[in-house]
């Protein structure tokens, strides 16, 4: 309201100053034989002249954007009715413009991505890695956070911003007297060792677990962070690179992966495992440091099912081997071609192999010939048979394979 308060009041003023004529020349009522303003006389008046910007300036315009939840924002043109810009919104970088006059935010294409933002968990394991302990995280408007934790032995209270970076920090105070993890963190790290994670540190002792050179050690350490004892208990994941993170997932279980960012600091991919759609966020070793539950995924399917789905892709003759909890084997012939299959339990073809060849045609195909030269179409093969008391109807294509069947009475 109070901007387009503003934009009227701009538009008041330009329009006093059109109506307003031009002032007069001092002593011209007393010399009437001078006809023209002199240029000494006009010179002043045209210096009097303003420049007026209709509407919202561009700083307005860049307000409103941020007040629109838009972050980032980068202005690239200005015209009479509108001010042009590059924004992010909710990951996405768009080209927006906003009227001068009415305010109006106006989204035009996508043109790119913007850097990730961060949840709580994330920030504070970025904080973590850069020597903070006793985290406390608090989300608060526009994806800001706010922080406090222990640096050494000072309380802080920080301003995060949606990226993880800190915005403000301020000292409130002293941290309980004990071992400095922060400390102990960095002489770690100073000694080669990787992923650090305090898991003891209570009752005068201080225990941690922590990589170096692809071994996982148990440390046992003094409060000032010596290592007094060091013990092997397995080894460390190797980081992954983006090209392994659906290998990774298929490992641990998931299927259908689609991977969503592959750039550190966390790569996230959506995925199925069971019946449900999740949302996987893992580090850079390919350990899983949360998961969100999206929806639901596909059942598995049944054998009648994948009969029916390799029927759809043109072939016959289909028959289900063997099927357990990780798919099934199949047969069936496909232009000639006999095939095995191994298809898993939602529906994707893992392998496919030549085994032989099928016969160019049946007899019933031979009899349907037969027919077809006596000028019968639209022929249906039906057969009827009884099964547990049941008297049923079967219709089969000219390959003898089964495509529907109804119950028509008892036996």
């Amino acid at each position: 309201m109070a901007i387009r308060c503003k934009a009227l009041l701009l538009i008041f003023l330009g329009l006093i100053l059109l109506i307003n004529p031009a002032p007069s020349v001092a002593g011209d009522k007393l010399n009437a034989d001078s006809s023209a303003v002199s240029p000494s006389a006009a010179a002043p008046y045209r210096m009097a002249q303003l420049k007026l910007s209709i509407g919202l300036s561009k700083d307005d315009a860049s307000q409103l954007l941020f007040q629109n939840g838009y972050s980032e924002i980068q202005v690239t043109r200005e015209t009479f009715k509108n001010v042009h810009a590059e924004a992010c919104l909710r990951g996405l970088r768009y080209r927006v413009k906003v009227r001068r006059l009415s305010g109006k935010v106006i989204r035009g294409d996508q043109i790119g991505r913007c850097r990730p933002t961060v949840d709580a968990q994330q920030v504070a394991a970025i904080l973590r890695r850069q020597g903070l302990d006793k985290i406390s995280v608090a989300p608060i408007s526009q994806g800001r956070f706010i922080v406090k934790a222990c640096d050494f032995d000072l309380r802080v209270r920080l301003d995060v911003d949606p990226f993880g970076e800190v915005l403000q920090r301020a000292v409130t105070g002293r941290c309980q007297r004990g071992p400095n993890i922060a400390e102990i963190r960095q002489q770690l790290r100073q000694d080669g060792f990787t992923k650090i994670k305090i898991v003891n540190k209570n009752q005068g002792r201080l225990v941690a677990e922590a990589c170096f050179q692809g071994d996982k050690f148990r440390l046992r350490l003094a409060a000032n962070g010596r290592i007094q004892r060091r013990t092997v208990i397995g080894a460390c994941a190797r980081p992954i690179g983006p090209r392994n993170i659906a290998k990774r997932l298929r490992d641990l279980g998931y299927r259908q992966i689609k991977v969503i960012d592959n750039q550190l600091p966390v790569y996230q991919a959506e995925a199925c495992r069971q019946n449900s759609l999740i949302r996987v966020r893992m580090n850079r070793f390919g350990e899983v440091i949360s998961t969100t539950r999206l929806g639901q995924c596909s059942p598995p399917l049944t054998r009648q099912q994948v009969v029916a789905m390799l029927q759809q892709r043109g072939a016959n003759r289909v028959e289900i081997i063997s099927s357990n909890n990780r798919g099934f084997r199949a047969s069936a012939c496909y232009r000639l071609e006999r095939r095995e299959y191994r298809i898993d339990p939602y529906g994707t073809i893992l392998n496919r192999t030549v085994v032989g060849r099928c016969p160019q045609a049946p007899r019933l195909n031979s009899v349907l010939k037969d027919f077809r030269s006596r000028g019968i179409r639209n022929l249906r093969i039906l057969v009827e048979g009884c099964r547990n008391g049941r008297r049923l109807q079967i219709e089969l294509n000219q390959y003898g394979d089964e495509i529907n069947r109804q119950r028509i009475g008892r036996c």
